[in-house]
């Protein structure tokens, strides 16, 4: 039986990621926060984004090559993984699979990262060239994460 999931393909192994209700509720109890609050929190925390990971490889149909979410993690970052943005589109596809959120929502919610992120980054660029350090930074278009597609 064909389960909805996160396929992912890192360093040559194939991943399925879901959150089970049995990792939601790991996940709910490790933090002591709703299992959303953690995969919103995930793209900023790698603490949370390996708990997610190590949940979303724990069921029946995930055979993966590993069930060690911080060795996912890392093997992510290896593969080019960086950033708030792409961790937390992956975390969001993860809420997504497992019915915690639905695609429009995880679509809504992605392009408000990625604007909040740009911001962010705008702002930072901003207040560096007031203070004169404008030669080390990026131009504005040059932002860490490439258009979205």
């Amino acid at each position: 039986m064909m389960r909805k999931c996160v396929p992912l393909r890192v360093d040559g192994g194939e991943y399925r990621l879901r959150l089970t209700l049995r990792g939601q509720r790991r996940l709910r109890e490790r933090f002591d926060e709703e299992t959303l609050q953690t995969v919103l929190l995930a793209a900023a925390d790698g603490e949370r984004m390996s708990a997610l990971l190590g949940a979303a490889l724990d069921w029946e149909g995930a055979n993966a090559p590993t069930a060690d979410g911080e060795a996912l993690y890392d093997l992510l970052v290896d593969a080019g993984y960086c950033g708030q943005e792409r961790f937390g589109a992956l975390a969001l596809d993860i809420a997504a699979a497992s019915g915690l959120l639905s695609e429009q929502q995880a679509r809504r919610l992605k392009d408000a990262l990625r604007e909040t992120v740009e911001q962010a980054f705008s702002g930072m660029l901003r207040t560096a060239r007031e203070g004169g350090v404008e030669q080390t930074l990026p131009e504005e278009g040059d932002g860490p994460f490439p258009p979205a597609a």
